[in-house]
């Protein structure tokens, strides 16, 4: 696809009468949200910001209130997850184009939003997701939360899309895989990774959450109950005892889905924060 600049797509937005919203979940996300909003404020193809705070615990919810009605703010009260952050976010937006933006970048800048919502602005595809270029990072482009759609094309699915929790970028493929997505690297962005964020045994349940999900996404589109496999997954206390109980899981498409995602980004989480300290 040929280079497109700012204002050509200020002028292909204009021309369609389009306009933007951009839903952001937060939970727990003080070190970086705000630098994250600020950006989405001052871009000029964004017309809305919605933030959802999903729970945090930290100064995310102070920091969130300090924008005031330059953003729109909803507040879920308790952590319900990221599906049920997203599906609100898109009942309230007024664009007919939605973005999804995690809000863990350290170095989030204009230019990473454009390249995001070039592809949909061009009418190149159906959809799209934003993958980090980082050494190892494109082979988990299939779960990134970086995606622009049409409001028009998730308002059938929000209310299933609510259920959904840490499993919602799969759930999302499962949904769009007949339609044309579009993946754009974006070149030189930076993620705080969970290690980064919580201490040790709380990264660690996040992962086992966002393997409970994946696990369930996947078990009803095969119809197969996922309830013994879940169960095992809970119950396992260090990454060796979830490998372990992933290597024995006899559903091809959940051990490898896992295998592929979770486990790999684990070690190479590992490997980065061994890499900086050793510095």
């Amino acid at each position: 696809m040929k280079k497109v600049g700012r204002a050509q797509l200020m002028l292909l937005k204009k021309r369609k009468s389009l306009k933007i919203s951009t839903i952001v979940p937060v939970f727990d996300e003080e070190k970086t949200v705000g630098d994250v909003v600020g950006v989405l404020l001052t871009h000029p193809l964004i017309d809305e910001v919605i933030c959802v705070n999903d729970g945090s615990t930290d100064g995310s919810l102070r920091i969130l209130k300090s924008f005031k009605d330059r953003i729109v703010l909803i507040d879920t009260g308790k952590n319900k997850g990221k599906g049920h952050a997203l599906a609100s976010g898109i009942k309230k937006a007024k664009g007919e184009i939605v973005v999804f933006l995690d809000a863990d970048f350290t170095n989030l800048n204009k230019s990473h939003i454009s390249k995001l919502l070039t592809p949909i602005l061009v009418g190149s595809c159906d959809g799209v997701v934003g993958y980090l270029t980082r050494a190892g990072m494109a082979i988990f482009s299939f779960i990134s939360g970086q995606r622009v759609y049409w409001r028009s094309d998730m308002l059938p699915i929000v209310k299933k899309m609510s259920e959904t929790r840490f499993g919602v970028e799969v759930f999302l493929n499962e949904q769009f895989r007949r339609k044309k997505i579009k993946k754009v690297p974006l070149h030189g962005l930076r993620v705080l990774l969970k290690h980064e964020k919580y201490r040790k045994k709380k990264a660690f349940g996040e992962y086992l959450q966002e393997a409970v999900e994946i696990t369930r996404v996947i078990a009803e589109r095969e119809v197969i109950s996922p309830d013994k496999i879940v169960a095992r997954i809970q119950r396992s206390r260090d990454i060796g005892e979830l490998r372990d109980v992933v290597g024995r899981i006899k559903n091809r498409r959940i051990r490898l889905m896992i295998e592929k995602y979770l486990l790999s980004y684990i070690e190479d989480a590992r490997e980065r924060l061994k890499e900086r300290a050793s510095r």
